[in-house]
């Protein structure tokens, strides 16, 4: 299969990633590596915090294609991490660089995605202003987020499908209670 640019710029910065942190890593390095024009990056990226976000992006429509329901959340969430854990490299440089904030909003605009539509789901039937589901999906997206963080920052070591087996099972029912409780 014929790779585009991107994925290529995104390749490159990858295996750099595994011999230099992120912050000593230039747009120079990579499109010397790729064999390309400083020209070709920048058609395509701002920087190489726009290219961090965007193999966050790509990465995280792959691990929550399907994943949207109340029964598969818990796969989307695991499927997430598990991506992230392939990509530890640059998962750890992003957190500890100045674009930690790229991995947070990218974790919590990825989740959101999927909590939303299980809200949305469970709400069926019930009378709950559009606002309040916002706001249930808002406190688990940035709750679930927090747990992936933590488990970045302290270097990935437990296994994805136990921190999403645990997610659940405290979050089970939950999403109906707090419905019940917005309910007019």
């Amino acid at each position: 299969m014929l790779k585009n640019s991107k994925e290529i710029f995104a390749e490159s910065l990858k295996k750099m990633l595994e011999k230099e942190p992120l912050d000593h890593i230039t747009v120079k390095d990579i499109v010397e590596d790729c064999g390309v024009s400083r020209q070709a990056f920048y058609y395509h990226f701002k920087d190489i915090y726009d290219l961090v976000e965007w193999i966050f992006v790509e990465e995280a429509s792959a691990a929550l294609a399907n994943n949207r329901d109340i029964d598969t959340w818990q796969q989307g969430y695991c499927h997430v991490l598990m991506r992230l854990r392939d990509n530890k490299n640059l998962v750890i440089n992003a957190y500890r660089s100045i674009s930690r904030e790229y991995l947070e909003t990218f974790m919590y605009n990825a989740l959101f995605h999927v909590i939303y539509p299980v809200v949305e789901e469970q709400a069926e039937g019930m009378n709950v202003e559009n606002k309040h589901k916002e706001f249930i999906a808002h406190f688990y997206s940035l709750a679930v987020v927090a747990m992936g963080l933590d488990w970045v920052r302290t270097g990935m070591k437990e296994d994805p499908e136990e921190i999403a087996g645990q997610v659940a099972m405290l979050v089970k029912g939950d999403f109906k209670k707090a419905l019940n409780k917005y309910a007019k």
